[in-house]
């Protein structure tokens, strides 16, 4: 029940908000519950004959009132009721979106995307029905029920009143015997539902290769059986609402055969008037829907409780990298990475790694870094990131520990390029500035200019504000590499980690990346510090590492081979072996160049140049 603590503090943060509308609710219904009592006093005074026109029209004025009240009332109060429904919803949604930024990338590898969004989509929709619908039919169905109850006591008779409700007596049993087993089924078919939305985005995103390899039928028949489960699993729990609804209207039945056999007989013997019997009979049929209200809202209730409970069970999920206790050094970064016999081991497993690793990248520096697949290049770049935590006193910038910055601090000091070069679902400009909070459009160009992918762009229907599609899927892989290389130079960090972020790219480009890139780090283009730049580049290439004033070579998280290009070609050992073999490679990237990434050779000395020209361009033009 840990979940519902989620429902009990948006309560009391607007309580003054619910308990109005709830009273709105509740107002209405117990005007509701009037009618019956005025319809038995008017049989009354028919069988009296003592109704005359104008006492007629007395009483069908007052429940046309009572109706009138009761409309305004009762939605009055549902639509504040629903309105603080849906703040809860979008409340939720922003929770869940800000935990999964603090969650480490271990957390993602654990569990399932299609899982999460069921999280937010689905789980979030069925908490809104418990705070919205839920609690309106809650409140309308247990004040009617309550005021038929006490009406029906005090002015008819009790005798009559436990007869027509000794059969409700039975609905806790029933709330006890189904209640767990629909809340467990709920939570079952919330399960199979994020199942099938993880089968979803995994078809969408590897469609290309579903249909290299012409296995439709088999993606298919997956979906299938992912839905199978989902509808089996829902049925069970449509089956055991349904027994639940079923029995709520069979015990009312029950107690309303009871009425017509007792009261019958309470009015043959005078006990009770014949308006008092037609009273009761109204209000005993009256109780069918509050009845049936109040079942849905238990079924409400159930299945808020499982989604409550996965909510809050990620909500509380402790993040594997937070801030550390204590004074943190909130300071701009600035300086070298110095790194000090870094070993580093994952959770739960007892090899390790790195093992003993160490070096220093200073300001106007690049390190270069090749390993086979497996070395732990990737690991070290998340740990300088501290997407994983290293040991303490391993790891240094400006020689102060980076676990003593805040996370933001550090990462705000770090331009990083992933293996993938993972783009958004939008514009090209809103790709390269997403540093920065309003895209500067000459030096997103600048950017794209070092890069060789302003050409590109140019070529684009929009231009800059083209969409690019979901993860970058309207571009070739050599083109999202460069805008995420342009989007780390956007940036304008001082240090920066290309991942292995140059493999799409032909050796010629690549090239001409990197002595823009040399020139840049010493003269920082839009940089108002003008600090140099500490840049260390992953890659299984040796081409883009060759000029790097330090290169690391990894063997199974060690460091087997390190020096200049000029060293290790010297030493003769992995790094020449692999240098000669690829030698080849590069003579054959010299001449081949693709027609979709042929470019100009920009420095970045005479882009300032290019971008005026550019612009004196367009003026002309407009005018």
């Amino acid at each position: 029940m840990s979940g519902l603590r989620i429902v009990g503090s948006y309560f009391r943060t607007n309580w003054v908000i619910y308990v109005f509308g709830i009273g709105m609710v509740a107002f209405g219904s117990l005007l509701a519950a009037q009618i019956p009592s005025v319809l038995g006093r008017v049989t009354d005074c028919l069988r009296e004959g003592k109704l005359g026109m104008s006492e007629m029209a007395g009483y069908v004025w007052l429940i046309v009132i009572i109706g009138v009240v009761r409309v305004a009332t009762g939605w009055g109060g549902r639509v504040l009721v629903h309105h603080k429904g849906r703040e809860l919803t979008y409340r939720l949604r922003k929770e869940l979106f800000a935990k999964w930024g603090t969650l480490s990338p271990s957390y993602y590898h654990r569990h399932s995307v299609g899982d999460m969004i069921s999280h937010a989509l689905s789980d979030v929709e069925v908490v809104r029905e418990l705070v919205s619908q839920g609690l309106n039919q809650g409140t309308s169905g247990m004040a009617m029920l309550l005021g038929a109850s006490y009406l029906m006591a005090v002015h008819v008779d009790w005798r009559l009143t436990l007869a027509g409700l000794g059969p409700l007596l039975f609905i806790p049993l029933l709330v006890k015997w189904l209640g767990p087993q629909i809340r467990l089924q709920s939570q079952r078919s919330q399960e199979a539902l994020g199942a099938m939305a993880q089968t979803t985005e995994e078809v969408i995103g590897g469609i290309r290769t579903v249909k290299a390899f012409g296995t439709e039928h088999v993606v298919i028949s997956r979906f299938e059986s992912r839905v199978d489960a989902i509808v089996e699993e829902k049925m069970r729990f449509v089956h055991l609402s349904a027994l639940f609804g079923a029995l709520l209207p069979l015990l009312v039945n029950l107690g309303f055969i009871f009425v017509l056999g007792y009261g019958g007989f309470l009015v043959t013997v005078k006990t009770i008037s014949l308006g008092d019997f037609v009273a009761f009979t109204l209000y005993v049929a009256m109780l069918r829907m509050p009845l049936e209200q109040l079942g849905n809202v238990i079924n409400i209730v159930q299945r808020s409780i499982a989604s409550l409970n996965r909510i809050d069970e990620l909500l509380h999920v402790v993040p594997d990298v937070i801030d550390r206790k204590g004074p943190l050094l909130d300071i701009p970064l600035q300086g070298s990475i110095t790194v000090k016999g870094l070993s580093f081991s994952y959770p739960g497993s007892d090899r390790d790694v790195l093992h003993n690793i160490s070096f220093c990248v200073k300001p106007g520096q690049t390190l270069g870094i090749i390993g086979a697949m497996g070395s732990g290049k990737s690991t070290l770049a998340n740990l300088l990131l501290r997407l994983s935590d290293p040991p303490e006193g391993t790891v240094f910038i400006d020689d102060r520990d980076i676990l003593h910055y805040p996370l933001a601090r550090l990462r705000d000091g770090i331009a990083y390029v992933p293996q993938d070069g993972f783009l958004f679902s939008s514009t090209v400009l809103e790709n390269i500035a997403l540093s920065g909070e309003y895209p500067d459009r000459r030096k997103v160009e600048r950017c794209a200019g070092v890069t060789a992918v302003h050409e590109n762009i140019l070529t684009f229907p929009e231009q800059y504000d083209t969409e690019v599609g979901e993860r970058g899927v309207r571009l070739s892989g050599g083109q999202k590499q460069r805008i995420a290389i342009a989007r780390m130079i956007y940036k304008d960090a001082p240090f920066q980690i290309m991942d292995d972020s140059l493999s799409a790219v032909d050796t010629a480009t690549e090239r001409r990346i990197l002595d823009n890139l040399r020139e840049l780090s010493k003269s920082c283009s839009g940089s108002e510090e003008g600090h140099d730049k500490a840049t260390i580049i992953i890659s299984h290439r040796l081409s883009a590492v060759q000029h790097a004033d330090e290169i690391l070579v990894l063997d199974e998280g060690s460091i087997i081979e390190r020096g200049n290009h000029a060293l290790l070609i010297s030493q003769d050992g992995i790094y020449a072996e692999q240098w000669f073999m690829q030698a080849g490679q590069f003579e054959e990237g010299e001449s081949d160049k693709s027609d979709a990434d042929e470019q100009r050779d920009i420095s970045p000395l005479d882009l300032d140049v290019e971008m005026e020209a550019l612009e004196a361009g367009r003026l002309e033009e407009a005018s």
